[in-house]
């Protein structure tokens, strides 16, 4: 009979005549239910191609229906007559496109690329965890819905959710490189370590659990990689039935590992691996969890329309594009397959002044007292949003100005371009977000880190939209968009420049969308004057982030007279320390180097001035003695001095013996082959390759006796310490000689020594043989 339930949406997957829905009621009880659902994509197809494609549609071996539409091209605006191509069977969605790919042009494509579940809620305008009133008919299809929340809301309802953690227990390395799995289980605070004997017996007991927890979200560290895979490995090996999937008459959804260049690097991607009527999130697999948790996550699944286990796997920029796909899809918009708009002819005098980036001004050397940062709000997204920057507003065809400064771009007057449509809402519900973090924060940390998370995730989003209007396969990208963006925040930091030193401030540091300022005697009422004058002359909000008691800018590592504009440290008045860029902040430092360098930087933290900081260079000299003594007496933690990196290529494409070359070989060996952009953990034992022929040792292989070379972390903790006090006179040669180190000169005197004494030693062996021969 009809009925109705209250809840939430919580999974959707394409099924043979619609798509499947699980729903989560107030009770926390699971529902599935299914929606009639036909997806649907276009041809720009034109004369006997319409026929054609006609012809092949009463061919195609999936049942699929044409019909004639108007759609709107989004760069011209015109409508433009398409055929509407209905698949019947949303399972064999892309088997159709890929059928008529045979046939026609990429170019022709729109909307054909998208999944049938984002599809699905384009289509309906509902998202991943929208509570409402969901009526369905007596078959249990999906007939009307009232939703009770929106994707903008910001104090929205969540379920009820059974959240499951499983995990290798042995967490000493990750589960890839180790031979036997010891499972374990943590759901309604208890912890579970599956110890059966038999494979059968672990898998029976993983069933157990799963029953009795019947869980929406299984939690995973290496999931995709690792768990998933060999957890269903064994069950097919001793037809054991998994209860990992809710919906047991549906399959896995997985995808292939991937790596790729990203910024100049190459990056490695795991595959996916889905479950049906559960969410399975790989923690290890996530941006998003990564850095936002899971609040993050369900904040960016409502917003994005995207099912929460795509979200949870998917790159900031396929986040971003899902908005604009669903602003497309709404307003009646083609979305091509591929991105179409060629970039625009520029003479070499326009290429020189747009070929640039954000605004930097590198800063002096050394340490600074007073010194106010000041920090643009959401710059980037600011811009598109109150300049209209987007990819078909940018020279537009139907006006006639030069508001982009500098290049004299056009940006269109008589319509919303799609960057400011989408990012409009995004930006209002981080302001939000930020102002509720700071409302609780020492008051409630519940909801202070609810809504930091949420407002984290957001800003990778927001951090990534500028990027990607100049990504070269962005399909709703243009580099002219890109270049204006720039061209707005180079004007910005112009304006704030001037306004500053109009006032009698000078300008220290200046990166992007952040300034340094110092005045003698200046006061924090008169920054905050001075941030809303240049918030109104520049049309972005700007704000007092905190006044440094003292900061630090640094050498470069290249070049010791200069400063880097990303690298930083210094203490706020109000109690707080900030660090940038440094090796207490850097991923790929050793824990060793970073708790040495955190502790002198704790001992900083109490000076109020820089004769006080020159003051306590004793005191911190003391600290790298302590440190630097442990590591040399050889009783350092070896887990300590673990290093990660990120190989570059597979093992057997290295020819060199780098330290990256011997861990890629060594993991090989042992059966477990690195994808180039796939990360590894290390410990160096001998750098030189002099005294033992493997240079450094893979975690999963170290063993206590195998020691770590001692010369190689001396030197980075005294590079670490450099960066402190080089500004005191401190480098790493005069570290070495005021700890009593050996030094380059030293290393030469006594190797001249040692070899001045061989050949003394030599020529004594000689005397009497050339006696001998006189005598003779």
């Amino acid at each position: 009979m009809p009925h109705t339930i209250t809840g939430w949406l919580f999974d959707l997957y394409p099924s043979p005549h619609g798509v499947t829905l699980w729903f989560i009621d107030e009770d926390g009880g699971k529902h599935r239910r299914f929606s009639a659902f036909v997806p649907s994509f276009f041809l720009h197809v034109h004369g006997f191609d319409v026929q054609r494609a006609e012809v092949l549609g009463a061919r195609c071996p999936t049942p699929v229906s044409l019909t004639r539409a108007t759609r709107t091209e989004i760069y011209s605006g015109d409508s433009l007559e398409v055929l509407h191509v209905h698949v019947h069977d949303p399972m064999r969605f892309r088997d159709v496109v890929w059928y008529y790919e045979r046939f026609f042009p990429h170019f022709a494509f729109c909307n054909s690329d998208i999944l049938v579940a984002q599809l699905f809620l384009y289509e309906t305008q509902l998202f991943p965890l929208a509570f409402g009133d969901y009526e369905f008919d007596d078959n249990g299809r999906l007939a009307d819905w009232t939703l009770r929340d929106s994707r903008e809301a910001t104090d929205y309802k969540l379920p009820p959710f059974s959240i499951m953690l499983l995990r290798n227990a042995n967490d000493f390395v990750p589960p890839k490189y180790q031979k036997h799995l010891q499972l374990e289980l943590t759901y309604d605070n208890q912890t579970y370590l599956l110890e059966q004997e038999t494979p059968r017996e672990v898998l029976d007991a993983l069933n157990w659990h799963l029953h009795r927890c019947d869980p929406d979200i299984i939690l995973t560290d290496y999931g995709d990689s690792v768990l998933m895979p060999k957890i269903t490995e064994l069950a097919r090996r001793y037809n054991v039935p998994l209860l990992l999937n809710r919906d047991q008459d549906a399959s896995y959804v997985t995808t292939k590992e991937s790596s790729f260049f990203q910024y100049g690097k190459i990056v490695h991607k795991d595959g996916a691996f889905e479950l049906a009527g559960r969410w399975h999130v790989d923690a290890t697999n996530s941006m998003t969890v990564a850095e936002a948790d899971l609040d993050g996550l369900f904040e960016m699944a409502r917003l994005t329309q995207m099912c929460g286990q795509r979200q949870g796997r998917a790159s900031i920029g396929t986040s971003m594009s899902s908005l604009q796909l669903s602003w497309a899809y709404r307003n009646g918009i083609l979305i091509p397959s591929k991105k179409r708009e060629p970039e625009d002819f520029k003479s070499a005098a326009t290429l020189l002044l747009a070929d640039r980036g954000g605004l930097i001004f590198n800063p002096p050397l050394g340490y600074h007292e007073s010194v106010a940062e000041l920090d643009f709000v959401s710059m980037y997204p600011t811009i598109m949003v109150e300049h209209n920057v987007s990819p078909e507003t940018v020279n537009c065809r139907c006006c006639r100005n030069s508001n982009v400064p500098e290049l004299g771009y056009t940006i269109c007057e008589k319509r919303e371009g799609i960057v400011p449509a989408t990012l409009r809402a995004v930006v209002k519900k981080r302001a939000y977000y930020k102002a509720m973090k700071k409302k609780y924060k020492g008051k409630d940390e519940i909801l202070f880190r609810r809504y930091d998370h949420r407002q984290n995730a957001l800003k990778w989003m927001l951090v990534s939209c500028f990027g990607y209007l100049g990504y070269k396969n962005a399909r709703f990208g243009k580099i002219e968009a890109h270049e204006s963006v720039n061209a707005f925040s180079r004007d910005a930091i112009l304006t704030a420049k001037e306004i500053a030193e109009s006032h009698g401030f000078h300008l220290l540091h200046a990166i992007i969308d952040c300034i340094w300022l110092k005045k003698q005697g200046a006061t924090e009422r008169e920054y905050e004057e001075l941030a809303r004058e240049i918030a109104r002359k520049a049309g972005i909000d700007i704000s007092l982030e905190g006044i440094y008691t003292w900061i630090l800018f640094p050498a470069s590592k290249m070049d010791p007279d200069i400063t880097t504009a990303n690298r930083y440290a210094g203490w706020y008045n109000h109690g707080e320390m900030k660090i940038r860029g440094v090796e207490a902040r850097r991923r790929d430092t050793p824990k060793f180097i970073k708790n040495m360098q955190s502790a002198m930087l704790e001992r900083m933290s109490g000076a109020r001035t820089v004769e006080e900081l020159r003051g306590a260079v004793p005191e911190l000299l003391d600290i790298v003695r302590n440190f630097i003594s442990l590591l040399r007496s050889g009783k350092a933690n070896p887990m300590d001095l673990v290093l990660r990196r990120h190989v570059a290529k597979e093992a057997d494409e290295y020819t060199n013996n780098s330290i990256s070359a011997v861990v890629s070989k060594l993991v090989k060996e042992m059966g477990v082959p690195l994808a180039a952009g796939e990360s590894i953990e290390f410990i160096i034992i001998d750098r030189s390759g002099k005294k033992k022929p493997e240079k450094a040792k893979p975690l999963a292989l170290y063993a206590f006796e195998d020691g770590y070379d001692i010369e190689q972390y001396t030197e980075f903790a005294l590079k670490a310490a450099e960066t402190l006090l080089l500004p005191f006179g401190y480098d790493v040669e005069a570290l070495k000689e005021h700890l009593g180190l050996p030094t380059p000169i030293h290393k030469r005197v006594a190797q001249t020594g040692r070899l001045l004494s061989l050949k003394r030693t030599a020529l004594v062996k000689q005397i009497p043989l050339f006696r001998m021969r006189l005598h003779s």
